[in-house]
């Protein structure tokens, strides 16, 4: 028999009513109730009033030594008052919007108090009270139960575990265990419901966030495991004459990290296994080259690549840069699919991609339409990956294809959590800018010198360059005093009347209203563009070689390196301004190490340390590591030694073959089974 077949409801202990509120929320068996851990522990140790400081939150104990008074001082306000003997003195207790207590607090009895003392050492008031006679436990667990007064549940739950503990099923391997000095499964239940201390608690947490954290990079690499066992995926045999003629003849000399991840694409293109990669790097690092040598290896081998963009101008974009690339490769037919593609030309493109007459094609979303049909599609790239979900990986697979994916993402990721992420994903970095590529000078601004700013910018937009303003919000707002945008487009617009065209761009805009104005600054019609940080990720535009940033200290440190990387791609030396509003010293030490700091994996490890995954991932993906307990980042020793288990794990046949393995396989496995069933 196992905890999940006891039903609740055949447990005479528990009153009817209880069963029902239980059923209610979920909680059906012993399973059910035993592993509904705490949300939080109420420490009832008791304080000596000794060192008490006023608005300490504290716990006394003493003897009711009063009646009990109520007095309704308000239709919606009430307190309950008794006077307290606490190490012969007496202490006038308050609760505050709680008659119902009154019935508690009886004279004589000795009871608990939780809360502070305000204005003097006379007056308590009372957030908890703790009834001695009712619960004797110093450290009491707090559970997500309506309905049910704490102290009862935790009897229920007393009872169930005494009853059936010995069915508590072992889910970490001993050698596990015994290397993390890990307690066991049954001990980990007991001590996060009846713990005597919080010692007792940490060592319960610590063996669950490792098998929280166990259990995910297991399934990472399990997924990566399976598609390396499925062979579907076409070979691609690729002239090597012909991308190395394209290396060869390049402008510029490729960096190092670009050899590298040049050369495992092409050693992935050619296993019989789907590549699955993600391409990182910073704006401007020269992701894009090694997107189009991969491209080219996929064509010359007699195969169909697609680079899907997220927006319809950076598909224009880069049409015009692989027609560039490939002008002296006749072989390479680009065509280009959108959402704005005129009928009669969608029909004709649809066509050649049907008999294989376009083998790259480059487009938005578009490209994996239903009526769209590839001959022999083998490579997909997706720029700006973290823009695309499941349901384009869905229509991908659709097309009932088991392509190669490369996806291309100009946001730097720490390592670790390059490693929790993307677990199933092979990973390739690019930290070594292109020499061609002029680092950006950054600037914190203070009151004083703004208007220094103006004047830069006026002399930018002289010699015919391009400027970025963002702002912090669209709009105004009552709650937080900060530039927004539309203010700020005013400003300029008045300020710049006669000398410079003001552009305004924001989240509110509809998709068209977004290209179309990004296309006017893309040529130059507008000459300062005032946006949110919608332009984060986009477009590039060569001629803007100065951003300013406003409201700077309410941006990560990585968004602002992203915004800044928005002037790198010009010939002269780029300028990034960043202009706070309210600088406090957090505010002052994050900027400056903005300005002093040009490497993103550096920010990116200062964000991820202060401000959570988040900072790098749309709420889907950063989701998919919404631990219960585990936290990457205060819990980050712990992952180091998870990882090390998880490799060693996967060289091994112990995850399928052996019976002390069975429930993380079981868990790995299903999760591979819903993946799958995602693109099903």
């Amino acid at each position: 028999m196992k905890l999940q077949d006891i039903n609740l409801a055949n447990e005479e202990y528990i009153l009817s009513r209880y069963r029902t509120v239980l059923k209610k929320q979920g909680i059906e068996t012993a399973y059910d109730i035993l592993y509904n851990f705490p949300t939080k522990y109420e420490d009832y140790n008791v304080n000596t009033l000794d060192g008490v400081e006023l608005d300490q939150n504290i716990v006394l104990e003493g003897m009711v030594s009063s009646k009990v008074t109520v007095n309704y001082l308000k239709s919606k306000l009430s307190t309950v008052v008794f006077m307290l003997d606490v190490e012969d003195k007496k202490i006038r207790c308050t609760l505050f919007n709680r008659v119902y207590l009154k019935g508690r607090i009886n004279y004589g009895s000795v009871i608990r108090v939780q809360g502070h003392f305000y204005q003097n050492f006379f007056n308590f008031t009372v957030n908890n009270l703790i009834i001695c006679d009712e619960i004797n436990r110093t450290i009491v667990p707090i559970y997500k139960i309506k309905e049910i007064a704490a102290e009862k549940y935790l009897t229920i739950v007393e009872k169930v575990y005494r009853r059936y503990h010995n069915l508590i099923e072992e889910t970490l391997p001993v050698k596990y265990l015994s290397e993390h000095n890990l307690i066991s499964m049954d001990e980990t239940l007991k001590k996060l419901h009846f713990a005597d201390n919080y010692e007792e608690i940490n060592q319960a947490l610590r063996r669950i966030k490792y098998e929280e954290l166990l259990e995910y990079q297991l399934s990472m690499k399990y997924l990566h495991h399976m598609r390396e066992m499925d062979h579907n995926c076409p070979q691609i045999n690729y002239d090597e004459t012909m991308v190395n003629s394209l290396i060869k003849n390049l402008p510029y000399e490729l960096t190092p990290d670009q050899k590298t991840a040049i050369d495992d694409i092409l050693h992935d293109l050619k296993a019989p296994y789907a590549m699955n990669r993600l391409l990182q790097g910073e704006v401007g690092s020269g992701k894009t080259i090694v997107a189009e040598t991969a491209i080219l290896a996929t064509v010359s081998g007699g195969y169909q690549a697609a680079l899907m963009c997220p927006t319809e101008i950076l598909s224009n974009q880069h049409f015009e840069t692989l027609k560039e690339t490939y002008k002296n490769f006749p072989n390479v037919n680009i065509g280009l699919l959108t959402g704005s593609t005129s009928l009669i030309k969608r029909k004709e493109i649809i066509n050649d991609l049907r008999n294989g007459k376009i083998n790259v094609i480059i487009g938005t979303h578009a490209l994996f339409q239903s009526d769209v049909e590839y001959e022999k599609l083998g490579l997909v790239v997706t720029d700006e990956e973290h823009r695309f979900g499941v349901h384009q990986r869905v229509l991908i697979k659709n097309k009932g294809f088991s392509v190669n994916y490369l996806k291309m993402s100009a946001t730097p990721i720490p390592r670790t959590l390059a490693i929790s992420a993307y677990g199933d994903t092979d990973i390739s970095v690019i930290k070594t800018l292109p020499s061609i590529r002029k680092q950006v000078i950054t600037k914190l601004i203070d009151q004083e010198h703004k208007k220094d700013v103006l004047n830069h910018m006026k002399e930018e937009l002289k010699v015919g360059h391009q400027i970025y303003v963002v702002t912090p919000l669209i709009e105004e707002s009552e709650a937080i005093d900060t530039a927004n945008a539309t203010e700020v487009y005013e400003k300029m617009a008045r300020y710049f009347k006669g000398t410079a065209t003001v552009g305004l761009i924001h989240g509110k805009l509809s998709s068209e209203e977004k290209e179309d104005i990004m296309e006017k600054f893309l040529e130059n019609k507008i000459n300062i563009l005032v946006a949110t940080s919608v332009i984060e990720v986009g477009v590039n535009v060569s001629n803007a070689t100065t951003i300013l940033i406003l409201g700077a200290e309410r941006f990560g440190v990585a968004t602002l390196h992203q915004l800044r990387g928005r002037v790198m791609r010009s010939g002269s030396v780029p300028y990034c301004f960043l202009i706070p509003e309210n600088l406090n010293d957090n505010a002052q030490s994050r900027l400056k190490m903005v300005e002093d700091t040009s490497d993103g994996f550096v920010l990116a490890e200062y964000d991820l340390l202060h401000r959570g995954p988040g900072e790098f991932f749309g709420e889907k993906q950063a989701g998919a590591m919404n631990f219960k307990y585990a936290n990457i980042l205060k819990d980050h020793e712990l992952l180091n030694e998870v990882i090390l288990d998880s490799e060693q794990i996967m060289k091994t046949n112990e995850l399928t073959d052996n019976i002390e393995f069975k429930h993380l396989f079981d868990v790995v496995h299903h999760n591979y089974e819903m993946k799958m069933s995602e693109l099903d």
